[in-house]
């Protein structure tokens, strides 16, 4: 099972969001601590997490949505019209294409949690690594992609700088005011500070090396990095690990294309067998 804020991370949505979601009854916890109060999550509730979501996509409101739930609609049905709401959607201006993304997303979680489709997680053991890094809160998605882009004007695409790497040390990418660590992987042991504003500055450090990280890549734009979170959140409860650190996203291949599909994202969680 997981904490309210190892769900949100796991499911890429706020707590403010679950906590909600549990008031109306729509989402409730699987456990709550009668001592504490803590509530706790499990993987087996990202179908419906993810139903929710999609026809929340949909524009129905949340009684439409409990309603529909409660009626037990099938995966074909949402599908059907999910698959309507795209085509309404592709008439529409350019802007609206991320919202497709993140429908298309969401269905494939579903399609995945419907079939039992293996989970292609991958433990490694990540050596200490030197970054060149930027630690600060990001007010919302635009502040976060402004930033990422003042780095690359700042580092060249050559050596000695590296892959891009995000550690989420709170919330994550579409949770306001949440927590990053911006990284460049560096081949260098050192390396002076670098200015992006007046208030923020990349500076070097090694990252400490991780004895066991599990690992998913997703290949598609940035709305399809919710799909490795969810399938590293499974792959843990189902093999009986736990998380012992922030989760990072590496972007192994930067996006040329204008709609990201050429994008490859490696989603880290490091984890520790549960005694």
């Amino acid at each position: 099972m997981f904490t309210v804020g190892e769900f949100s991370q796991v499911a890429q949505v706020s707590k403010r969001l679950l906590r909600y979601y549990d008031e109306i009854g729509l989402l409730k916890p699987v456990h709550t601590d009668r001592m504490t109060g803590y509530r706790y999550y499990s993987a087996e509730q990202l179908p419906r997490l993810n139903r929710i979501l999609a026809l929340k996509d949909l524009g129905l409101s949340l009684e439409q949505i409990q309603d529909i739930l409660n009626n037990k609609v099938s995966t074909d049905e949402i599908q059907g019209m999910l698959l309507m709401k795209k085509a309404e959607i592709e008439q529409q201006l350019q802007g609206e294409m991320q919202r497709i993304r993140k429908i298309e997303a969401r269905l494939q979680a579903i399609r995945n949690a419907e079939t039992h489709q293996t989970l292609d997680v991958v433990i490694k053991q990540i050596p200490a690594q030197s970054v060149l890094s930027v630690r600060t809160t990001i007010e919302n998605r635009k502040v976060g992609f402004m930033l990422f882009e003042q780095i690359l004007k700042a580092l060249p695409l050559k050596h000695p700088y590296g892959l891009f790497m995000m550690i989420w040390h709170s919330g994550g990418f579409y949770e306001p005011n949440s927590e990053v660590e911006i990284c460049r992987l560096l081949d260098a042991k050192s390396h002076p500070p670098v200015s992006l504003t007046e208030d923020l500055q990349m500076c070097y450090h090694e990252l400490p090396a991780v004895a066991t990280m599990a690992t998913f890549v997703v290949k598609g734009p940035g709305e399809h990095i919710p799909i490795g979170f969810g399938a590293i959140g499974t792959w843990a409860e189902v093999n009986h690990y736990r998380f012992v650190g922030a989760p990072r996203e590496v972007v192994l291949n930067l996006p040329q294309a204008a709609d990201g599909n050429d994008s490859i994202f490696e989603i880290q969680f490091p984890v520790e067998p549960i005694p």
